[in-house]
C-alpha cells in the first residue's frame, strides 16, 4: 500500500528536520584519524625571488616594447623639429616622454651673438662666483659634487674655462649660488613661452673637454645651447639593466664611448643610444629617466630649464636608497 501524500504541515516539519541534520552534518561519518606525519606546507617563494622575477618581467617588457618601436623609424628615431608648437610638443614629446631636437626657437636671442668669453668677462667682471673644480683628480666628482665647489672672480674663471679640460666648469648645481652675480646676463635671453611657464634657467659654462658622466635626471629637462658645441649621447630607460646603475642616478659606466670601461661592463657595449651634436640655437628635450652624458667640444655656454607648463615633479617621489 502506498503511503498517502504528506500534509503540508508534515512536509514542513520534515524539511525543517532535514535542514537541521545538514547543519550539524549528521549524515557524514567522522573521518578516520590519520597516523601519517602531516605534510609540510609547500615552500613559498621568498621575497627576494619574487623581486627578481618581477624585475626580469619588467626587463622583458622593456625589451619587447623597444623591439616594437624599432619597427618604425619615426617611433624609434630621435626627431628634429622646427619651431615646434606648444600642443605638438606636449602631445608628441612631453607626455610620451620622448626626446626631440628643436631648431629655430632661439633665433632672436641676443646671447647667441654676444656671449663670447670676452663679453661674458666684461659683463660680470671680477664678481666672485662658484664653479666645480678639481674634477680631473676624482672619478666621483658628480656623486660628491660638494667637495668640488670652488670660488673665483668670474673673469678668472673664464680664463680657466678657456684653457679647456674638466677642472673649471660652472654647472647647474652652482646656479642658486650664482644667480645674483650672473643676473646682468639675463637681458640677453629670450623666453621659451611655448614650453615654459618660468623663464629662469640653470647656466653651464665650460671649455673644450668639460664632461658630465652618464646619468639620468629626476625631472624633464630642456637644454638650450647658446654658444659653442656639445656632444650628447642619449640612452632610453629601457637600457637601464645594461648600465650598472647602482648609485643614485649614476651609472658605473661613466663614459659609454670609453673602450676601457666597456671592457669592464661588456653588457653596456650594445645598448641602444642616440648621438646629438648641439650647436648654437638648438633646444634638446630630455625626458625624465633618459640616460645621457655630455661633452663640450669647444668653449660652451648652455642653459637647462625645468619650469614647464605641465607637471614636472617626479623627483618628489623618487625612491632614493
Amino acid at each position: 500500500m502506498s503511503k498517502p501524500p504528506q500534509s503540508l504541515p508534515a512536509q514542513a516539519a520534515d524539511m525543517a528536520m532535514q535542514m537541521a541534520l545538514r547543519q550539524i552534518d549528521f549524515h557524514r561519518a567522522p573521518a578516520p584519524r590519520s597516523t601519517a606525519t602531516p605534510a609540510k606546507p609547500a615552500a613559498s617563494t621568498s621575497p627576494t625571488d619574487e623581486h627578481r622575477l618581477a624585475l626580469r618581467r619588467h626587463q622583458w617588457l622593456s625589451d619587447v616594447q623597444e623591439a616594437q618601436r624599432a619597427l618604425s623609424p619615426i617611433a624609434s628615431g630621435l626627431l628634429t623639429a622646427e619651431n615646434l608648437s606648444s600642443e605638438e610638443f606636449l602631445h608628441s614629446f612631453y607626455a610620451p616622454g620622448r626626446p626631440v631636437l628643436i631648431k629655430g626657437a632661439m633665433a632672436d636671442w641676443p646671447a647667441l651673438r654676444r656671449w663670447t668669453p670676452d663679453y661674458l668677462a666684461d659683463m660680470i667682471g671680477d664678481t666672485e662666483i662658484e664653479y666645480q673644480g678639481g674634477r680631473s683628480r676624482a672619478s666621483d666628482y658628480e656623486v660628491k659634487k660638494d667637495r668640488h665647489r670652488k670660488r673665483a672672480p668670474f673673469r678668472r674663471f673664464i680664463q680657466l674655462a678657456q684653457a679647456g679640460g674638466n677642472d673649471a666648469y660652472l654647472t647647474a648645481s652652482n646656479s642658486a649660488t650664482n644667480a645674483p652675480a650672473l643676473m646682468p646676463l639675463n637681458a640677453d635671453l629670450g623666453h621659451l613661452s611655448a614650453y615654459l611657464r618660468r623663464p629662469e634657467g640653470m647656466l653651464w659654462i665650460g671649455g673644450a673637454g668639460a664632461f658630465t658622466p652618464l646619468h639620468f635626471d629626476l625631472t624633464n629637462n630642456l637644454l638650450a645651447q647658446i654658444t659653442g658645441t656639445k656632444r650628447l649621447i642619449l640612452i632610453p630607460p629601457s637600457q637601464t639593466r645594461r648600465l650598472a646603475h647602482r648609485a643614485h642616478v649614476f651609472s658605473d659606466v661613466r663614459d659609454i664611448t670609453d673602450e676601457a670601461q666597456l671592457a669592464r661592463f661588456p653588457q653596456a657595449r650594445d645598448v641602444l643610444r642616440y648621438e646629438v651634436l648641439l650647436t648654437p640655437g638648438d633646444l634638446l628635450f630630455i625626458p625624465i629617466g633618459w640616460w645621457h652624458q655630455v661633452r663640450s667640444e669647444s668653449f660652451s655656454t648652455m642653459l637647462t630649464y625645468t619650469g614647464f607648463h605641465w607637471p614636472n615633479a617626479g623627483h618628489e617621489s623618487y625612491p632614493a636608497g
